[in-house]
């Protein structure tokens, strides 16, 4: 299960936030700095989206290789935190 954050809001912000989402049944709330971006999930848009996204995988055999290798990496442990992604690519900029 997806881990789940609190946070408090004011009245003003907490009474515009239920009206945008007060009848949807899913939202993932995406943060950068003081604005929010909110993505409704569970609605038929959404499924079609992700049957689009399904179909070009299973189109594309180079894509499915890099994602199947993707995975082992993730499994091996050969992977990078943010904050180690971050200090590379200020370094490559660096040079």
């Amino acid at each position: 299960m997806a881990e789940m954050k609190k946070v408090t809001l004011d009245s003003q912000t907490q009474e515009m936030l239920w009206n945008v989402l007060h009848d949807q049944d899913e939202v993932i709330a995406d943060v950068f700095g003081t604005e929010v971006k909110l993505t409704v999930l569970n609605n038929k848009a959404d499924y079609t989206e992700i049957d689009d996204i399904i179909s070009e995988i299973e189109s594309d055999p180079e894509l499915q290789q890099m994602l199947l290798e993707s995975d082992e990496d993730i499994k091996a442990g050969r992977v990078y935190s943010t904050d180690e992604a971050l200090r590379f690519i200020k370094e490559f900029r660096s040079k």
